[in-house]
């Protein structure tokens, strides 16, 4: 019962008509836009990452820098390289160690071993101290290779064996240990270690990830952490299977999804390596953080939507009841109708197509009521065509009789001239007397022609030739009946002048390159006709549509065009033009075959 209301049907279609394309297209935007802010959130959280790598490459750079103060300062190279020599070479080392604590706020104490004294040298929060420990002391130099430095993960800070040093208020620091080498003497002058605390990195790993929603891991090539969001500090090694993927690439930067041990999205990297680190830089972003972007646009596109669709459902349901409400008048009407009711007045005022429908029904129930009223009239105008009919059967018959008795009486008078006259005019007359025969052979239309020129020689005598220049295997061609003769008749109407000696006219026939157009062309020596009215004769027949008024040149062309149109689907056509004779021509372009489709702009030539 739904679907048997056009009303029902038009609610339900313009509903899925704009519901399913809103629909797909949301789905189709939810996952282009996830996919695409996936790819800019990653692309972001790359750049981001490099930035903060850059950040710590140039922080850790400066620190290694600090230690070059013993190498550009001379006078604590020559200690470092001589020994200390009295009281005023170690205030040398206690400038230069208060000298590097200041160049960087983050460090915690700094500790200097001179390997030719074998003495230790170690200032926290500017108190310093030294001791001579030597190897068999509590503290041991770490064994670097000469001239090198490396950076030892987080750990707890140490007096390097130096006892009564104040107790360090810092949990968790990192070291840079140097090996402090004379190459040009190839000499190992000692070592020197900086314990910097976390603050510094730690503001630098801030700006990286959001708390709470992402994580960020810095792991040395040893996969110890050096520092994590989540406060995991362990000496020994992560053992996660992300690690080992990261560990194990050979790309300094790069992303890959991951999902295991209640983890589902990406991890992005960026290895930071030089002559004293290698660190990894590593972020984790689960795919709620990822796509919560995506999310946020999909929910304001979706609570867009649905108060459009609202109005749209609101909208379509007024617009069919609107659009469907004079149909629904109109049925009301045809049920009186259908009671018998047939002078009922369909009240639809509208100018559109419901309004139009309204109105023709009405005329055509206007129409029904005049029809039957004048149905007496209308049989007896049929029993008059029926009457009419059998005289056109009649009369033809009478006249042939009469034409065979005339000749008859010609040829007792001895008369054969009279007679040969007579029966060419029989002849015309059968011919077009014959209405059961639009079509004829081309061979046939030639007898008529030739009938009726030979009334017109005995008109105007033997000044008037005639010629016929077709091919015999053309005779066998179908044309329309009756188009050659007014063509031939038009000659005599309007070409030939009675005061020349003599006039000629010509019939030609053949076949396109093509085979596809039979060409025929009536050509005359007659008057001929100007430009202009050549001009105004060709627009004429472009407009043609019937017969022209009488006496009017050209007079029966557009009678014959129009009919060569109607034969052949518009694709015949008639063309007008000054003949080679010096007169007038008239071509005839008629397809050979009435089945199929003629395209009208197809080159006949």
């Amino acid at each position: 019962m739904l679907f048997n209301s056009i009303r029902n049907k038009m609610i339900v279609f313009l509903l899925a008509a704009t519901l399913i394309p809103i629909l797909a297209s949301i789905f189709i935007t939810y996952n282009l836009t996830t996919s695409k802010v996936t790819k800019e959130t990653l692309k972001s959280n790359a750049d981001l990452l490099f930035q903060g790598k850059t950040n710590l490459l140039n922080y850790m750079n400066a620190l290694h820098q600090s230690t070059f103060i013993f190498y550009n300062d001379n006078k604590l190279f020559s200690i470092l390289n001589d020994g200390i020599a009295g009281y005023q070479d170690e205030q040398e080392i206690y400038r230069g160690l208060s000298l590097l604590s200041y160049q960087a706020k983050d460090f915690e104490q700094v500790h200097l071993y001179i390997r030719k004294d074998d003495i230790h040298y170690l200032l926290v929060n500017n108190r310093s101290k030294r001791s001579f420990l030597g190897n068999n002391g509590k503290y041991i130099p770490p064994n670097l290779f000469k001239g090198s430095s490396y950076m030892e993960p987080p750990h707890q800070p140490n007096n390097y064996g130096i006892a009564n040093m104040p107790a360090s208020t810092t949990n968790q620091v990192i070291s840079l240990n140097s090996s402090l080498y004379y190459l040009a003497a190839k000499k190992e002058l000692g070592t020197l270690s900086i314990d910097v605390r976390m603050d510094g990195i730690r503001a630098i790993c801030e700006q990286l990830f959001s708390p709470a929603k992402e994580e960020l891991y810095i792991l040395d090539q040893n996969r110890r952490v050096i520092y994590s969001s989540t406060n995991q500090t362990s000496a020994e090694p992560l053992q996660n299977m992300w690690v080992d993927e990261v560990m194990q690439t050979d790309t300094a930067t790069g992303s890959f999804a991951l999902h295991q041990d209640g983890f589902s999205g990406e991890i992005i990297y960026d290895k930071m390596i030089n002559p004293f680190l290698n660190w990894t830089l590593i972020k984790r972003i689960p795919n709620e953080t990822l796509h919560q972007t995506a999310r946020e646009v999909a929910l304001i596109n979706s609570g867009i939507v649905v108060l459009f669709l609202i109005l749209t459902i609101i909208a379509t349901i007024l617009i069919t009841f609107q659009l469907t409400a004079p149909i629904k008048k109109l049925i009301r009407s045809m049920n009186q109708i259908q009671s018998g009711n047939l002078q009922v007045n369909i009240d639809v005022n509208r100018k559109d197509e419901f309004g139009i429908l309204a109105r023709r029904f009405q005329q055509a129930m206007n129409t029904i009521n005049e029809m039957i009223i004048r149905e007496y009239e209308l049989e007896l105008a049929r029993k008059t065509n029926e009457l009419k009919v059998l005289q056109v059967q009649t009369n033809p018959h009478f006249m042939n009789n009469a034409l065979q008795s005339i000749g008859t009486l010609s040829l007792q008078k001895q008369e054969p001239e009279i007679y040969s006259l007579i029966t060419s005019l029989g002849k015309m007359m059968r011919y077009s007397m014959n209405a059961g025969e639009p079509i004829v052979s081309l061979a046939r239309e030639l007898d008529y022609v030739k009938a009726y020129f030979a009334l017109q020689r005995q008109r105007f005598g033997e000044q008037i030739q005639y010629t016929v220049n077709i091919d015999e295997e053309l005779l066998k061609l179908q044309i329309p009946k009756m188009i050659l003769q007014p063509l031939v008749e038009n000659y005599f109407k309007h070409g030939f002048d009675v005061n020349t000696e003599t006039g000629a006219i010509a019939i030609y026939g053949a076949i396109s390159a093509d085979n596809c157009w039979l060409r025929l062309e009536v050509s005359d020596t007659g008057k001929g006709i100007t430009a202009s009215n050549l001009k105004a004769l060709r627009e004429r027949l472009a407009m043609a549509k019937g017969v022209w008024a009488n006496g009017e040149s050209g007079i029966g062309l557009p009678n014959i065009l129009s009919r060569l149109k109607l034969y052949y689907n518009e694709t015949a056509n008639l063309e007008v033009e000054h003949s080679k004779l010096g007169g007038f021509s008239v071509v005839l372009w008629i397809p050979i075959e009435q089945e199929g489709d003629y395209d009208e702009g197809t080159d006949r030539r």
